[in-house]
């Protein structure tokens, strides 16, 4: 019998231990729930870090391999990027002027096709090469006959050698 009353108050005994501690609130249960909560921002942080550290080394990988062609230091990337646009600058100023020149060249050969064009038109020509160039072999024609017949005046003596000279200079300029 003594023995049951021990266990009855050794079981009343724990009982109302167990009633307080329900109550209150240990430090070090406290302490372990900040600390979770903590550690479960903390791998949050560490997984968007992750995160930007894999789209970080896919710009490198691709900037490496595309563009600068060899391994270069993260940390100079911003004075890479900047010598690119510069080089790419200078080199678009280079097409422009290059491009004006161009332009510059187009203007002159429209403007001396205008003038061939006047001066078929004012032959009479129009736009046929042709015609052009049988016109100007008939002209050459008549000039050589006009000057073979100057010549047989010349000596024949009608004229003198100035009338000749004068003569065919004019047949000349008229080429």
């Amino acid at each position: 019998m003594k023995y049951i009353i021990t266990i009855l108050l050794v079981l009343l005994a724990s009982s109302s231990a167990f009633s307080q501690k329900k109550g209150k609130t240990d430090p070090k249960d406290l302490k372990i729930d900040s600390l979770t909560k903590a550690s479960a921002a903390l791998t949050l942080q560490v997984d968007s870090v992750t995160k930007e550290l894999g789209i970080y080394y896919s710009v490198y990988t691709t900037l490496k391999e595309k563009v600068f062609k060899y391994n270069f230091d993260p940390a100079k990337t911003s004075n890479l990027i900047d010598s690119l646009r510069t080089t790419r600058d200078s080199t678009f100023t280079e097409l422009s002027a290059v491009n004006a020149s161009l332009k510059d060249s187009l203007s002159v050969m429209k403007n001396k096709n205008i003038k061939l064009q006047t001066t078929l038109d004012s032959l009479g020509l129009g736009n046929d090469p042709a015609k052009a160039l049988a016109k100007q072999e008939a002209d050459k024609q008549k000039a050589i006959a006009d000057l073979k017949q100057l010549k047989e005046l010349l000596d024949a003596k009608i004229i003198t050698q100035e009338e000749f000279d004068t003569r065919k200079k004019k047949l000349l300029e008229k080429l």
